[in-house]
């Protein structure tokens, strides 16, 4: 058996394919196929592919545009090796990434997927790096995807044997919906390696795409409501509106978080999807953001306006404190 299958969605990559490609060719570890997964491109993307004679590509091009989330089912249907990776036809992987991955997880047999951190380039220079812990990543799957989806890399047999494909009905959020589902069965880290190099230009649909929150909302919803049975869709849908979604606007909504968050600690104590410590302190976390961004954009003027706010400050640290009169 092949060790890794590298699915390759392409849709009019033209520009950036051969790069792309040739970052996957130099890898370091050297047993995977590159499944390059045509969706019915309109440019010249065939005609770069065929600029290679390396025998270890293998070119798929659909009859018909079937979109992301079902190129990539294709692409796990057509793959032969014990692990999945994923990579971007206009991105670019570093040279010991697959080596790096690989090993780990043939060093941890009890995690399931790991991703790399990443750094931006083109339009943007951020570096993006997720959480190593998987009970952290459990709990990020609450506000964002927790994985950085074109580094990924998994187990084959896992995913099929839990039935994770990715569902086109998500798009543009497909790889958010796919891990969302696969926390309920996969230990899933990231890496803190920066090993992908990840363009970023204006065609990008997740940037792009109207559709793109609501999906997110969706899958918050959908998410939150497998892993908290106890609560109500209500309760669940008030908490990702209110505390996820929402941003504390006035002086009123800041009992409102806290109770939010309050709510979703104690319901998970009588089922413990999450651990219990690290999401106390997580949500916690995160009402002290929202109330320390609340009140720096609110000018105390006066004696009497600091009188009124002071009861907001104590929820905050004390180093929030400082900060905040240091501003």
């Amino acid at each position: 058996m092949l060790s890794v299958s590298i699915l390759m969605p392409v849709y009019n990559a033209e520009p950036y394919l051969s790069e792309a490609i040739q970052s996957m060719l130099n890898q370091t570890y050297t047993d995977f196929e590159l499944i390059i997964l045509d969706d019915c491109s309109t440019d010249r993307s065939a005609d770069v592919v065929q600029t290679f004679s390396d025998t270890r590509i293998v070119y798929h091009r659909n009859d018909v545009n079937y979109g992301l989330a079902n190129n990539l089912n294709t692409g796990l249907k057509l793959a032969k090796g014990k692990y999945i990776a994923r990579m971007d036809g206009d991105d670019i992987s570093l040279p010991y990434r697959l080596q790096t991955q690989v090993n780990f997880l043939e060093s941890h047999p009890d995690i399931d997927l790991c991703s790399c951190a990443m750094q931006m380039f083109g339009a943007d220079n951020q570096l993006w790096v997720r959480d190593r812990d998987p009970e952290q990543v459990k709990i990020t799957m609450m506000f964002y995807s927790a994985v950085l989806h074109a580094s990924s890399v998994f187990r084959r047999d896992v995913f099929e044997k839990n039935n994770l494909y990715y569902n086109q009905e998500t798009f543009p959020a497909e790889d958010y919906d796919l891990w969302a589902r696969a926390a309920f069965y996969c230990r899933m880290v990231n890496l803190p390696d920066v090993m992908y190099l990840y363009r970023m230009h204006r065609t990008q649909v997740t940037s792009t795409d109207p559709r793109s929150a609501e999906k997110c909302r969706e899958i918050q919803i959908r998410y939150l409501s497998e892993a908290l049975p106890v609560l109500s869709k209500k309760e669940i849908t008030d908490f990702v509106d209110g505390f996820i979604i929402h941003k504390i606007s006035n002086i009123d909504e800041i009992k409102d978080f806290k109770n939010q968050y309050l709510k979703i600690v104690k319901a998970n104590a009588s089922v413990i999807f999450f651990n219990q410590k690290l999401l106390k302190i997580r949500l916690n976390k995160y009402f002290q953001q929202q109330v320390y961004t609340f009140l720096l954009h609110y000018k105390i003027t006066n004696f009497s306006k600091l009188i009124q706010y002071w009861s907001i400050m104590m929820e905050l640290r004390p180093q929030l404190v400082i900060k905040l009169f240091l501003r």
